[in-house]
């Protein structure tokens, strides 16, 4: 018994990557933008109208290879597991839902494009929403200022024969308080070149003059996400080949921020990867700014019906040296092993299984990519990362989200907590999920049934709630009264984001349909806080599903830390710590407990600084726990 508990631990400990080697990949290539200007103030150009740019698509989709097929093909033994998520959330919250301070319609579809890409982001005085090809500006009263245009009114006489091709990201860069607005340009597609248009605001009035930029690629730059960092807008793409548009794998790259923040000419650098791997998504920074020095983070999510041991999370790190340029790499990646998640969804078919109201038409849950944003957050004592993605929550094609707090204390980023959210018999996906500066946490995200038209919806949880779990009953921002008959593709992303004004009120925008149709979409801006609601103390501890290990605080330590359990019922609990040799060091708990949350202090006195285990055992559950120990 002993050899297969050190073994445990000597598996586990590797998986902590304690002295783990990433392999480093150096720059595929430095480019310079291949066309750059200033715009006159968006008050004085003219608006153009949000019409038929995307017409040309047939059924107003990009006709790439949908990537679920790559994954399919080349992992033909991908079945169902028909097993029930570790970590589903199979009841709703009982803490009071958030109360939405604002709650109005944004940009409402033409018609001819779908799924709508809509994405918004909060600035100090405005609200900027985007979709598809199309913009709009309200004040933080939602009050229009401007549009709906055409996202092409921003880059009119820009030089070069540029097309406005949507799939746009906005962000509000709260370190130089500007806004940035891209979007791709695919003139001659299939064929290349390709290219991504940048704009960034000379202040943070939006309706003033806009540096523009415009990146080329040699293949087809799809799906793009941003993330603003000290040192660099860092971006993500799934590059598809010119022509033939198929799959060559995500592409890495950080752009030339400070240059571009003051309208110099501006370079990208950029890593190509291969076929092997998943789609990427950059970190985006929330609140202060980084340690000095810290990398830009990437991160995708692998399902181990892929070829690999375990489920588990992909944490890549670019570091850029602008002085030195070519001297950047980008190394990874640290594995973080996750509860596990089934990833196939319609069997991977990219045909839809998510249901609607009075429709045979489904819905694509995009499994396969995890939701814009990763968002990263410094709170001095340690730094944090929240994303979320679909699964398949019992096996039977039943959309929930997995979503997951990272934390890094020292030097490694583990989870902190975990759990897909399915309360019910209704899907849930297409979510986005951000914390604020409380450590407070909201998830919004698509609600549809064969009994409910596809709505909006978001939960959310307190800090210091019990770990996993959303808290709070679910509050229907809007509830579909349409479904979509056209394509399958939903959506593809939301945003929610964070007022840089308070750092505490939640913007969230997504689509709904008011009546059904093939692409008349209408979207949905809510802001709301969480710091604010009472916290309803009787029902604050909701129990977990199963006895769960929370996370020891503090950790790091020098003296005493605290650790704590939770149980959904009476069960013999035993806790015991051990170093990383597998002696047993203390046995802290061996008893039978009743349900409910429970704690017990850790005395370091006597024990050297280090790492330590903890491992819980309570009924069916084992759990094990870093400890690291700092004199």
């Amino acid at each position: 018994m002993k050899k297969c508990i050190l073994s445990f631990l000597f598996a586990l400990l590797l998986g902590f990557n304690m002295s783990a080697q990433h392999p480093v990949m150096h720059t595929t290539g430095i480019n310079y933008a291949v066309a750059h200007d200033v715009s006159p103030p968006l008050k004085v150009m003219q608006m153009l109208e949000p019409a038929t740019q995307n017409a040309r698509w047939e059924k107003g989709e990009i006709p790439n290879k949908f990537f679920p097929f790559y994954w399919n093909d080349k992992y033909t033994a991908v079945v169902k597991t028909n097993t029930i998520d570790p970590v589903i959330q199979d009841k709703m919250g009982l803490l009071q839902p958030i109360i939405p301070e604002l709650n109005f319609n944004g940009i409402v579809g033409d018609g001819n494009t779908a799924p709508s890409d809509a994405n918004g982001a909060v600035g100090i005085n405005y609200f900027i929403e985007t979709v598809n090809t199309a913009f709009a500006v309200y004040t933080k009263s939602g009050a229009l200022v401007y549009g709906p245009a055409n996202l092409k009114t921003i880059w009119q006489g820009f030089p070069g024969n540029y097309t406005s091709d949507g799939d746009p990201i906005v962000l509000f860069d709260h370190l130089a308080n500007r806004w940035l607005i891209s979007q791709f340009s695919l003139p001659n597609y299939p064929n290349g070149p390709f290219y991504e248009l940048i704009a960034i605001s000379q202040t943070e009035d939006p309706m003033g003059s806009w540096n523009r930029y415009a990146f080329q690629f040699s293949q087809m730059p799809d799906y793009p996400k941003l993330g603003v960092w000290p040192d660099g807008y860092y971006l993500s793409v799934n590059s598809f080949t010119s022509g033939t548009s198929s799959w060559v794998g995500p592409l890495a790259a950080v752009l030339e921020r400070d240059s571009m923040l003051v309208g110099n000419l501006a370079r990208m650098v950029f890593f190509q990867q291969g076929p092997e791997l998943n789609s990427l998504i950059p970190a985006d920074l929330d609140g202060p700014t980084s340690p000095a020095g810290t990398p830009g983070y990437f991160l995708s999510a692998v399902d181990d019906a892929m070829g690999d041991t375990a489920d588990q999370l992909r944490l890549y790190e670019l570091h850029v040296d602008w002085p030195n340029n070519a001297q950047a790499t980008f190394s990874g990646p640290s594995i973080i092993n996750t509860a596990a998640f089934d990833m196939n969804m319609c069997g991977n078919s990219g045909s839809g299984c998510i249901p609607q109201k009075g429709t045979s038409r489904k819905l694509e849950a995009l499994p396969h990519y995890l939701m814009y944003r990763l968002q990263y957050r410094n709170f001095g004592a340690y730094q944090s990362m929240l994303i979320n993605h679909s699964v398949n929550a019992n096996g039977d094609d039943h959309a929930g989200v997995r979503w997951y707090e990272l934390r890094k204390t020292s030097n490694e980023w583990n989870i902190y907590q975990q759990g897909t959210y399915a309360p019910d018999a209704l899907h849930r996906w297409m979510a986005s999920i951000a914390m604020d500066v409380n450590g407070n946490i909201a998830m919004g995200y698509s609600v549809s049934g064969d009994t409910v038209f596809p709505s909006i919806g978001v939960s959310c949880r307190r800090a210091g709630d019990p770990p996993g779990l959303m808290t709070s009953l679910e509050e229907m921002i809007i509830e579909g009264t349409g479904s979509q008959l056209g394509t399958s593709r939903w959506g593809d992303y939301t945003s929610l984001s964070i007022d840089p004004a308070d750092d505490e009120t939640f913007w969230y925008t997504n689509q709904y349909y008011p009546v059904s149709s093939s692409m008349k979409w209408s979207t949905r801006i809510a802001s709301f806080s969480i710091n604010d609601l009472p916290l309803n103390a009787e029902n604050r501890n909701i129990p977990a599903k199963s006895p769960h290990l929370n996370c020891n605080i503090p950790n790091p330590f020098s003296t005493a830390t605290t650790i704590r359990w939770t149980l959904a019922g009476p069960c013999k609990v035993r806790i015991k710590v051990f170093d990383i040799r597998g002696k047993t060091m203390k046995m802290l708990v061996d008893a039978n407990q009743e349900a409910g949350e429970h704690s017990v202090e850790l005395n370091a006195s006597g024990m050297a600084a280090g790492v330590y285990l903890c491992m819980f055992t309570a009924a069916d559950t084992a759990e094990t726990q870093k400890l690291v120990i700092i004199k």
